[in-house]
């Protein structure tokens, strides 16, 4: 993976967990002629228009000029986990896994068109300490395009616990003429075409000229059905505490975007970092303060999937040490607290 894509994490929210976590809106929705029923997103379909920079360089075409159409066919379920070595209690979310097809890209300089057909798969895990207090999550974003490939595994430790209770989009919506309407942010319809089938249309958090009259950005129609069990899936990788003994006195490059999220200060050493189990060779190693004093909020389209009742994401920085390990073919990032205690975990591949 080049440097300039391992810099698109936090782009990533305007597509990859724009269309999978768009599609949780309907997790639990409960119909207003069945109040006593639960519904789940089976499967979604429709198209996303790339109308944005950050979005099209989420998927890795940072070559190509704007206005890509991505199509999505996904498949969506409940999951959980019963392995995890470091939870009280068994993670809990969903898995979407489908075909998304790329097309009218149009490439910057030297023209030529093309299309780009790839396969997603996310897994989306919390841990839940009560009902409305999530302590841990987890994300696996896996996205495969030959060239375009990478796979994203980010696990965030809450401490204390995060409150998401159920419930809070309904202040964030208004409902007219039985559709839903988003009251601020970007402009966003929720709308039951027929029973059990719902559609999505809205404009991306950061476009300037969609108004969802005269153009629409996002057109997603989810089918439900009633909540069924859930999928028994293996934990990701436990992370642990690893050597640094880095081949070469090189500063890593491969997760280097990722700094500006952090008000880094001068470099400290370090004899371990947090990482899942590798057996690459470690080629380089770096770590930094983090003096985010007073807590930086590190949160992808937070404002916009909070009024979605989605999972964003939310992580609150504070002050510890940021620390970076590249492989030969991948690299882990962390974020411990003074007392060296993991916050944050990004592992790119």
């Amino acid at each position: 993976m080049s440097s300039t894509e391992t810099k698109t994490f936090f782009y990533v929210e305007f597509l990859v967990l724009l269309v999978v976590l768009l599609s949780t809106f309907a997790l639990g929705y409960e119909f207003e002629e069945e109040p006593e029923e639960e519904y789940e997103v089976s499967h979604i379909s429709g198209s996303i228009e790339l109308t944005t920079r950050s979005g099209m360089d989420s998927l890795g075409l940072d070559d190509f000029k704007l206005g890509a159409i991505a199509s999505i066919e996904m498949d969506s379920h409940s999951i959980h986990s019963t392995d995890c070595q470091s939870c009280t209690n068994n993670p809990t979310g969903i898995q979407m896994a489908g075909e998304v097809t790329i097309t009218n890209l149009e490439r910057i300089i030297g023209g030529g068109t093309g299309r780009v057909e790839g396969k997603l798969d996310v897994i989306h895990l919390r841990e839940y300490e009560s009902p409305d207090m999530v302590s841990k999550e987890w994300l696996t974003i896996d996205w495969d395009a030959a060239d375009h490939s990478s796979q994203w595994d980010i696990f965030i430790i809450h401490d204390p616990p995060r409150w998401i209770p159920e419930g809070r989009d309904k202040a964030t919506f208004i409902t007219i003429d039985d559709f839903k309407q988003s009251r601020t942010g970007p402009w966003l319809l929720v709308d039951s075409l027929v029973e059990n089938v719902l559609n999505v249309r809205g404009c991306l958090p950061d476009s300037f000229n969609c108004d969802g009259t005269n153009r629409q950005e996002i057109n997603l129609t989810s089918h439900l059905t009633l909540v069924t069990p859930s999928i028994e899936i293996d934990h990701p990788k436990e992370w642990e505490l690893v050597s640094v003994e880095p081949t070469t006195n090189e500063t890593p490059s491969k997760s280097e975007g990722l700094r500006e999220l952090f008000n880094l200060g001068t470099e400290t050493s370090s004899s371990e970092t947090y990482c899942p189990s590798s057996l690459e060779v470690m080629e380089s190693a770096r770590s930094w303060q983090s003096n985010s004093s007073g807590g930086v909020v590190i949160s992808p389209m937070g404002i916009w999937l909070d009024a979605l009742a989605l999972p964003s994401g939310k992580f609150v920085a504070d002050k510890g040490v940021w620390s970076e390990v590249d492989y030969e073919s991948s690299s882990c990032a962390s974020l411990t607290n003074e007392d060296g205690v993991l916050l944050l975990g990004i592992k790119i591949s």
